[in-house]
């Protein structure tokens, strides 16, 4: 099983970011093989829609998403984690989900299919709050990405009422939350 991992948490060791780590540690602990992007780690222009990717299925720019996209090609299943960031991802989150438009543009307008059809897509997310419709913005998007990449949205894991950093480390119930959607995906 591969599986590719994007942290999309600006803060390092937020809580976001230690549930996706209990997540990719069961998921290598079964033998599958994790590769884990932090978008705080990385190069990526927003999208200034430009339409070049329309006509060529490739963005003009040249940063760390292409190899990226490379490895959602060939993973069988991705995860994301995020914290909410006014009832949405944070801002690096969100330029990287943007700039799957060549995608779109590869199957949509080009008629080339740039992937097989499969696979799961696991989304992570707390927020310091717990309003009601605290996640409803991240999973409108996750949607569509599942959508964009052939792959079915399983169910989230959603924590609210968690903010300070490592706040989640403490919530057992959780960890094992975790380490069950991993389960799931290598079932997948």
């Amino acid at each position: 099983m591969k599986v590719l991992a994007i942290e999309g948490s600006p803060r390092q060791d937020g809580n976001s970011s230690l549930l996706l780590r209990w997540v990719t540690e069961s998921i290598s602990d079964m033998g599958g093989k994790v590769t884990r992007y932090c978008v705080r780690d990385l190069h990526i222009e927003p999208c200034i829609g430009c339409g070049e990717c329309d006509a060529t299925g490739v963005c003009v720019f040249e940063d760390d998403v292409a190899p990226i996209l490379d490895v959602i090609a060939d993973s069988d299943h991705l995860v994301i984690s995020t914290p909410v960031y006014f009832y949405h991802v944070p801002s690096q989150l969100k330029a990287f989900v943007d700039r799957l438009q060549p995608l779109w543009a590869m199957e949509a307008l080009l008629k080339k299919p740039w992937r097989r059809k499969r696979g799961g897509l696991l989304i992570l997310a707390t927020g310091a709050t717990k309003g009601e419709r605290l996640f409803e913005g991240i999973l409108l998007t996750m949607r569509c990405v599942s959508s964009l990449l052939g792959m079915t949205m399983m169910e989230p894991i959603l924590v609210k009422g968690v903010d300070a950093p490592g706040v989640i480390e403490g919530m057992n119930h959780i960890k094992e939350m975790a380490q069950e959607k991993a389960k799931e995906l290598a079932c997948f």
